[in-house]
Parts: structure tokens; sequence; C-alpha cells
């Protein structure tokens, strides 16, 4: 597991990749890099779209970055992910900048750390910017609606 440092991490953002695509996340956002573990299946929750994970003792939501990171609200519905929430590694999130972990993120790369802030001000879309590093386009994502947009996943899918 490797934890980012809370101070050097100011002004960084954590790239990672999911189906060859690549996205970052403000450092401050990211409490853990954890290695993937056995999600567990909630009841009513299809595996391939969400679980469970535990981090630290405490349950951990995860849900299918295939369908989390889908383009808009039908398209998540609609995926079907390859592989659901088993990934290599998965990003533990917070969208309050505070030590409580709010979501899980299956990812299948840890590309490392990037120069750069998440552009300020309310989001209204999840990629806040796209931003060209080392001849990839890197699509920065705001943690805040991230985490809402899981929620809303989780919501519909046990309606």
């Amino acid at each position: 597991m490797v934890r980012p440092a809370d101070a050097s991490g100011a002004g960084r953002l954590l790239a990672f990749e999911v189906a060859r695509c690549l996205y970052a996340l403000p450092i401050e956002s990211v409490l853990e890099v954890a290695e993937a573990e056995r999600a567990t299946c909630v009841p009513g929750l299809r595996t391939d779209m969400a679980g469970v994970m535990n981090w630290h003792g405490d349950p951990l939501p995860i849900v299918a970055s295939d369908r989390l990171l889908a383009r808009d609200g039908a398209a998540a519905d609609e995926a079907t992910p390859a592989r659901g929430v088993l990934r290599e590694q998965v990003l533990v999130l917070s969208d309050r900048g505070d030590e409580a972990a709010r979501l899980g993120i299956p990812v299948d790369r840890v590309v490392g750390l990037i120069e750069g802030r998440a552009p300020l001000g309310r989001a209204t879309d999840l990629v806040v910017e796209r931003r060209p590093v080392d001849g990839r386009v890197v699509a920065v994502l705001d943690p805040r609606l991230l985490v809402a947009r899981a929620g809303d996943i989780i919501e519909r899918a046990v309606a």
C-alpha cells in the first residue's frame, strides 16, 4: 500500500489508467492506493456494478470504474464492464478532504504524480479539465462529483 504524503502532495494530481484511458484526481482527495482485495457482494446489487471491500476494518463501497467513468448516466446503465470491480488496485477517496473514506475506485494501474492542480470552482461535469501529459490526454476528475455519481449508480441499481 502506498499512502500519499499530505504536505508534499499539494498542487499535484495522481494519474491512473482505466481501460487504457488516463485520468487524474487531486492528490489531496486520495487517501490511499490499496491492493485490490476480494470485494464482497451487496444483496440486491450486481457484482459487475459495485461491491464492498474491507478497508482497515471499515466497509468501503466500490463502484465499477467502467460505470463510474461512463460519459453519461445512460451509458453507465448500459455498460457491461468486463471485470466490474475486479482490478489490480483500488484508489480510496474522500470528497471532503478528511480521513473519512467515501469510495473505492478500481483502477488498472496507477501511473504516478503529475504537476498541476485541479481547476478551482464548482464543477458541473465529472471531467473538469483535459490536459496533455507526455503525449497523452489526461481527464482531470472532480472527486465530489465522482462520489455523488457512485451514490447515484448504487441507488439506481438497488431500486
